[in-house]
C-alpha cells in the first residue's frame, strides 16, 4: 500500500533503505538505459489529476491527486505536488499519508529536486533528492517515538529521474508498438531500473468511459549496493495506459499479483491554464 500510494508512476512496490553506491565498474544493465533527447509527443500542459486506489476495482484503498504546472517563480520549470492517503479498510489496516513535490526542467524534462514526506503509524520519513549532473545525493531523515535518525546516500549516475519526470520523459517519446525504454527512477532513498514496452494501441475502459490507449508492460527492480537488480517475483505484471492523444495522460496502472491485482485509476481531470 505505501509504494502505490506514493509512486503511482513508479509502477512497483518498494521498501525504502539507505543506499551507498560502492566503488565498482558500470554494470550491463547500465548501457541499456535509454538516452534519447525528449520528445516532443505530448503536450504536458497544467493539469491536475485524481486518482482511486482500489484492490480488484472491487475494494477502495486510498486516494492519489497530482498537481502539475509550469512556475513563472522557478524559472518556467514544471512544478509537481502530490499527496495521497489510505482510505476505507485498508486505513484502519494500515494508516499512510504522503506529500511529494517534484521540480523538473522543461527543455531536458530532468529533475533537479524531489521530495516526499510520509506518516505511517507512529513514524515520519522524510526524504530529500538532490539531482546533480553526474550523481543523485539522497538525505533521509526518520523520526520514531521521538528519536530521530538522518543519513545521507549518493548514487553515482548521469541520467537519473524521479517520479515525475520519469512519467514526463516517457510520455514525451514516440511509444511506438514494440518500443522499449528503460529508466533509472530514484522515489526514496534507493535507486530503481524501470523498463517499458508499449505493447500496443487498444480501447480501454475506466470507470465506465472508453478510451483510445497506448498500453505498456512495466519491470522494474531495485538497485542493490553492488549494482545488482533485485525484481519483484510477487508482482507478476504490471500494465499502463495512456491516452492516445497529443497530451497522454495516464489513466491506469494495474499491477498483477498471485491472489489479484491493485490499481490506481484515474477520477477527475482538470486544466489549470
Amino acid at each position: 500500500m505505501k509504494a502505490f500510494l506514493s509512486l503511482v508512476f513508479l509502477y512497483s512496490f518498494a521498501t525504502p533503505a539507505l543506499f551507498s553506491q560502492e566503488e565498482m565498474g558500470p554494470p550491463e544493465w547500465m548501457k541499456d538505459i535509454t538516452r534519447l533527447p525528449p520528445g516532443d509527443y505530448a503536450n504536458l500542459r497544467s493539469v491536475a489529476l485524481e486518482y482511486t486506489l482500489d484492490w480488484n476495482h472491487q475494494i477502495n484503498a486510498g486516494r492519489v491527486g497530482i498537481a502539475i504546472a509550469r512556475s513563472e517563480e522557478k524559472n518556467g520549470r514544471y512544478v509537481g505536488d502530490a499527496e495521497g492517503r489510505s482510505t476505507g479498510f485498508a486505513r484502519l489496516l494500515y494508516p499512510y499519508d504522503f506529500r511529494a513535490q517534484s521540480i523538473v526542467e522543461p527543455a531536458s524534462l530532468r529533475p533537479l529536486t524531489f521530495q516526499l514526506s510520509e506518516r505511517e503509524r507512529g513514524a515520519e520519513n522524510h526524504y530529500d533528492i538532490l539531482f546533480e549532473p553526474k550523481r543523485q545525493i539522497f538525505t533521509t531523515t526518520s523520526k520514531r517515538d521521538e528519536e530521530v535518525v538522518s543519513n545521507t546516500g549518493r548514487f553515482r549516475f548521469d541520467f537519473g529521474q524521479d517520479v515525475l519526470s520519469s512519467a514526463f520523459y516517457l510520455r514525451s517519446q514516440p511509444l511506438r508498438d514494440g518500443e522499449e525504454i528503460s529508466m533509472v527512477v530514484t522515489p526514496f532513498n534507493r535507486p530503481y531500473v524501470a523498463r517499458f514496452l508499449v505493447v500496443g494501441r487498444e480501447t480501454h475502459k475506466v470507470k465506465g468511459k472508453s478510451y483510445s490507449t497506448i498500453k505498456l508492460d512495466a519491470e522494474v527492480g531495485k538497485v542493490n549496493p553492488d549494482l545488482t537488480i533485485n525484481t519483484y517475483e510477487k508482482v507478476k505484471k504490471t500494465s499502463l495506459w495512456f491516452t492516445d492523444d497529443e497530451y497522454r495522460i495516464p489513466l491506469e496502472l494495474q499491477s498483477q499479483l498471485a491472489f489479484g491485482f491493485v490499481s490506481a485509476r484515474l477520477d477527475e481531470m482538470k486544466w489549470l491554464e
